[in-house]
């Protein structure tokens, strides 16, 4: 089971009880870190795809807020988002146990009238 789910994503809707109205969603997200591929790494790719996800995310969404996670040894990601005008929120302490060792999970979050002056269209080439 555990290769058959790898490198799929299980998603949830949040619905009340009693009424069925929709409140939100979650999503696990089953993925085998040993296959990332470095070659595409340091290449500007990572900050180009975050930026027009969190750009289509606000504008086209009406999104106020995103937030998301990442384990501090993740130098990449957090420079990424940084650069984009997420701030930490929330340190998990020794929340990830990862090649035999504690991380701390670090929660960003960025809000619609705080980006750091890019915008973008709905096409990656045209972000600035």
């Amino acid at each position: 089971m555990k290769t058959f789910a790898e490198g799929s994503a299980l998603w949830f809707s949040l619905v009340r009880k009693k009424s069925w109205d929709y409140i939100g969603f979650c999503c696990i997200n089953l993925l085998e870190a040993k296959n990332r591929d470095a070659r595409f790494w340091g290449k500007g790719y990572g900050t180009e795809a975050a930026r027009f996800t969190v750009n289509h995310a606000f504008k086209q969404f009406g999104l106020q807020r995103i937030f998301l996670d990442i384990t501090e040894g993740n130098a990449r990601a957090r420079t990424v988002y940084t650069k984009l005008g997420f701030k930490e929120e929330v340190r998990k302490r020794r929340g990830n146990w990862i090649d035999g060792h504690w991380e701390d999970i670090i929660a960003m979050g960025a809000l619609d009238d705080e980006l750091n002056g890019w915008s973008c269209i709905l096409t990656v080439a045209s972000c600035e």
